[in-house]
């Protein structure tokens, strides 16, 4: 082959390279990030809660593979802990009313729980959930990725 052949093709390679995804070229260490838990996680407690909610530490307490087995796919799941602050609040129609004998009730679509979560399914409140402004909310949760073909699908519904 000639020298400017190869030339060519080492030129036509190197454009390609850079204008194809990163995902492409993924040879080691493909799984998703603690980067992309912490923004799954915050794309989840803005959409469940209040988007002007505003994450003030994330740490993933454990981290491993899955085999979906059956699925035919792969599967990474992220434990972690969580602090988000809460300026305004979410919810606030769901504030409790205190009766005079001091019992509380919530209005109708509402949860009392003060268990936050954003994806353990089995401790999953479907209703909403009052949060006083200014509030800092603990959580111990976990997401989870899966692998398609076009990358690693968060539960937030996004590829990363």
């Amino acid at each position: 082959m000639s020298k400017p052949r190869i030339l060519a093709l080492a030129a036509f390679a190197i454009v390609l390279a850079a204008n194809a995804p990163a995902k492409a070229f993924c040879l080691l260490n493909c799984e998703p990030t603690e980067d992309q838990a912490k923004k799954v996680f915050e794309n989840l407690v803005k959409a469940k809660f209040d988007p002007d909610a505003k994450l003030v530490d994330f740490k993933v307490d454990r981290f491993w593979q899955l085999d979906v087995e059956g699925a035919g796919h792969k599967g990474v799941e992220f434990y972690f802990t969580a602090k988000v602050e809460f300026p305004k609040g979410a919810h606030l129609e769901c504030k409790p009313t205190e009766a005079a004998d001091g019992a509380k009730t919530v209005a109708p679509g509402c949860s009392p729980s003060t268990y936050y979560s954003t994806t353990v399914q089995n401790q999953m409140i479907k209703d909403k959930q009052y949060i006083e402004p200014g509030k800092v909310v603990d959580f111990k949760d976990e997401t989870r990725f899966d692998q398609t073909s076009d990358g690693w699908k968060g539960q937030d519904g996004k590829i990363y």
